[in-house]
């Protein structure tokens, strides 16, 4: 019975001490996943960084944390082993960033070094114009390349996209900005970093005041994209905000020059009389209220402004000269119109 007992009792210690070990081997693989995906630094820092022919992995990682590009030299060069990469490291000039996860990084250096490009998308640029400008830039070989792809379906993950449909295109949400990409990159690889852009600039606050206001994200961005449009002139967005929020209150028509170039796709300019006719739902000269989607893609200073509407009783104004003229009433509009556009 003893030796029995005592075989049973080894038995347990050598079960406990198994399952002790797979325990810390679980909890290490975890820590270390959970760290290779933890960013050095928040700060956003570009930095240039070369790798030489046969450079190790061991001097590689030195320098990388040097460059304050790792927090955790042995963990990167650990993680490059257990995953098969510490062989696949190429050489050449990179541009890496300090925000950039040592997961990312290590890819990058195993993808290769590729040359980079700027992009610039100047604010309330529509998606066709956005992929007229790629085209230019020789991005994409045509404009449908990027507008095919640029749909709510294709990056259905998104947060802020959800409940949308699937056909809906991401007008409005791919934000205005400067981006640095690779000459190589996909059309969609340029529509996530424009995605992510857009939610890192479209704050919970912001979110939580527009639904204060009575507006779904949505209908908020659409508003904002005729605002950014329609506005003349830094000084005086707030005061065209003020127009739309008053026209809002009084069911009246938006009348918006801007629904009506998203519809003919023409550069920015006065429509003409038939064109204002046109039979869409997003002609604001015919029908009340906002349109089913935004009509550009606007920049934080539009969004602040429909947020804050200047405390007018303005319901018109007309643009001239990067400066817009403003009127409480119809009859102060047909002098402005006189004053401003007659002459």
């Amino acid at each position: 019975m003893k030796r029995g007992s005592n075989k049973k009792t080894i038995v347990g210690i050598v079960v406990l001490i198994i399952f002790t070990v797979l325990i810390y081997f679980k909890w290490s693989s975890d820590n270390m996943i959970k760290m290779i995906e933890t960013p050095n630094s928040s700060e956003d820092k570009a930095v240039s960084f070369e790798i030489k022919q046969g450079e190790s992995l061991s001097s590689v990682a030195k320098d990388l944390k040097d460059k304050g590009l790792l927090g955790d030299a042995n963990l990167f060069i650990k993680y490059a082993k257990k995953i098969g990469s510490d062989k696949e490291i190429k050489s050449g000039v990179y541009s890496l960033n300090t925000n950039m996860t040592p997961k990312r990084i290590l890819d990058s250096l195993t993808a290769g070094s590729r040359e980079e490009v700027w992009l610039t998308i100047p604010e309330g640029w529509r998606i066709d114009q956005i992929a007229k400008y790629l085209v230019g830039q020789r991005m994409i070989k045509k404009e449908s390349d990027f507008e095919d792809i640029a749909k709510v379906k294709n990056f259905s993950s998104t947060p802020f996209l959800s409940g949308l449909s699937g056909n809906t295109t991401l007008e409005g949400y791919l934000f205005p900005d400067t981006y640095r990409v690779y000459s190589d990159a996909k059309p969609e690889d340029i529509i996530q970093a424009m995605l992510d852009n857009f939610g890192k600039k479209m704050t919970k606050d912001m979110i939580d005041r527009a639904n204060k206001m009575g507006f779904t994200l949505h209908q908020f961005i659409t508003l904002t994209s005729i605002i950014e449009k329609e506005s003349a002139h830094n000084e005086d967005i707030r005061k065209i905000s003020s127009v739309y929020h008053n026209r809002l209150k009084q069911d009246m028509l938006f009348q918006s020059d801007a629904t009506i170039t998203y519809i003919t796709r023409r550069p920015d300019a006065r429509p003409s009389i038939a064109e204002t006719e046109t039979d869409s739902p997003y002609n604001t000269y015919i029908h009340k209220g906002l349109p089913p989607g935004p009509v550009g893609n606007p920049g934080v200073a539009a969004m602040e402004a429909t947020l804050n509407p200047e405390s007018t009783n303005y319901l018109f104004f007309v643009s001239r000269d990067n400066r817009a003229y403003f009127a409480s009433t119809y009859e102060g509009h047909l002098e402005n119109i006189a004053k401003y556009l007659d002459n």
